[in-house]
């Protein structure tokens, strides 16, 4: 995957406007879980697309050329509203 050193948003704004629309609606995202004794504290970032614009906002480092192309089109096509469900009885007998 290529690599560039170019930022995802031109201001602040888009960056806004594209988690309002995208990372604020998807269960990958990373929230914020509440303060607790040791400090304040979120959950873990599983999507690569958010992991890139968190990279980009607060080192110099590179991102994927993907995350810019995506993020410049202000649709992602990896946002997942809903997680899939298992069902945890699949395969045992029902006793009753």
């Amino acid at each position: 995957m290529k690599k560039v050193d170019r930022d995802p948003f031109s201001n602040g704004t888009e960056h806004m406007r594209f988690e309002e629309l995208n990372c604020d609606h998807c269960w990958k995202s990373s929230r914020y879980k509440g303060e607790n004794s040791a400090g304040e504290e979120y959950t873990k970032v599983i999507c690569a697309i958010q992991r890139d614009i968190f990279t980009r906002m607060w080192s110099k480092e590179p991102i994927a050329q993907r995350t810019i192309d995506i993020c410049r089109s202000f649709k992602c096509p990896y946002k997942q509203e809903k997680r899939k469900r298992y069902e945890k009885d699949k395969g045992l007998p029902k006793l009753f």
